[in-house]
C-alpha cells in the first residue's frame, strides 16, 4: 500500500512532456502579374526563434512547398499539418530550422489547375511567377540563404511532379526535391485544356514537363541534386514512379526513392511529410 502510494505521489509530480516550441505561420498577398492576379496568398511557416532579436543575424534554408489540385496554400498547413510538423522536427533535431512557403499555385485550367508550368498562351505563367517573383520576394522578405544548396522544393500530386521539374529544370535556384504521388509522364488528362492548349503543341508542352521523358539528358548536365519521392502502394502513379527509380538507378544516379502502403489522400501525404522534409534538407544547415 505504502509503495502505491509513493508511486502515485511521484508520477503527480513528474513534469508534464515538453512541447514543441512553435514557429509562426503567417499569411500575406503578393502581386502576381504573371498570373493576372492582382494580388496571390502565400503562407510562410518561420522556425521558433525566427523574431528572437538575439538571432537578427541567423538566416535560413528555405523549403518551397507546393499543393496538388484542386488545391491552394492552405492545404499543407490545414490538411497537411505542416507547421505541426516542422516544429517537432526541429525540436528534434531531424531537421535544421527552415522557412516554409506554402504558394497558391493555381492556374487557368478547370479548377485552377496549372501542373506549376507555363500555360501555352501566356496568359497564365505559373512556372514564371514561382521561379522569379515569389523566390525573389522571399528572398528579400525573409532571412533566407540564398544559394541552391539551401533552397529546396517538395510537393505532392501535381506539385510532387513540379518539385522534381523544379530541381531538374531550375538547377541555379533548387538542389533538393521531395515528391510524393506525383505523375512522372504527363498524359492528356482533366483540367489540362486551358494550360496545354491544342495540338500540336499540347505534346510537346507535356513532354517537356515529364521527368521520365527527359530526365536522363538534364541529370547529364547537373551536379547531383537531392532527389527524394515517394509513392503508396495503391496509387495510380505508382508505376510510373518505380520506372523513374528503375531509371535513375540505371543512370547511377544518387537518390531515394520509397514506396510504402497507402493511396493518393492526406492520410498517406501527412504521414510521408516528415520523410520528404529530412531528405531535402539533409545538406542544409542555417547560418
Amino acid at each position: 500500500m505504502i509503495a502505491a502510494l509513493l508511486l502515485a505521489a511521484a508520477l503527480a509530480t513528474e513534469a508534464p512532456a515538453a512541447t514543441p516550441a512553435k514557429g509562426t505561420l503567417t499569411h500575406y498577398q503578393i502581386d502576381a502579374p504573371e498570373v493576372r492576379d492582382p494580388k496571390r496568398d502565400v503562407r510562410v511557416y518561420t522556425p521558433p526563434g525566427y523574431d528572437d532579436p538575439a538571432m537578427a543575424r541567423r538566416r535560413y534554408p528555405v523549403i518551397y512547398v507546393l499543393h496538388g489540385w484542386p488545391g491552394s496554400e492552405g492545404n499543407w498547413p490545414n490538411m497537411g499539418h505542416a507547421a505541426e510538423t516542422a516544429d517537432s522536427l526541429i525540436a528534434s533535431g531531424r531537421i535544421p530550422p527552415v522557412v516554409l512557403v506554402f504558394p497558391d499555385g493555381r492556374g487557368k485550367g478547370l479548377l485552377g489547375r496549372s501542373l506549376y508550368i507555363d500555360s501555352y498562351d501566356g496568359q497564365s505563367k505559373v512556372e514564371t511567377f514561382m521561379t522569379h517573383r515569389l523566390v525573389s520576394w522571399v528572398d528579400s522578405t525573409f532571412r533566407t540563404i540564398r544559394s541552391p544548396e539551401d533552397r529546396g522544393v517538395i510537393g505532392l500530386s501535381d506539385g510532387g511532379t513540379a518539385a522534381i521539374n523544379f530541381v531538374l529544370q531550375h538547377p541555379d535556384l533548387f538542389g533538393a526535391c521531395g515528391s510524393h504521388s506525383a505523375d512522372l509522364r504527363l498524359t492528356k488528362g482533366m483540367g489540362m485544356g486551358g494550360v496545354i492548349g491544342p495540338e500540336p503543341g499540347a505534346t510537346k508542352l507535356l513532354e517537356a514537363h515529364s521527368p521520365l521523358v527527359y530526365a536522363a539528358d538534364a541529370l547529364a548536365h547537373l551536379d547531383t541534386p537531392v532527389i527524394y519521392f515517394d509513392c503508396g502502394a495503391d496509387d495510380e502513379s505508382a508505376a510510373e514512379n518505380r520506372e523513374f527509380d528503375a531509371m535513375l538507378t540505371k543512370l547511377h544516379v544518387p537518390h531515394t526513392y520509397h514506396e510504402f502502403p497507402g493511396t493518393h489522400e492526406w492520410k498517406y501525404w501527412r504521414s510521408h511529410l516528415p520523410g520528404s522534409l529530412e531528405a531535402v534538407t539533409a545538406r542544409m544547415h542555417d547560418e
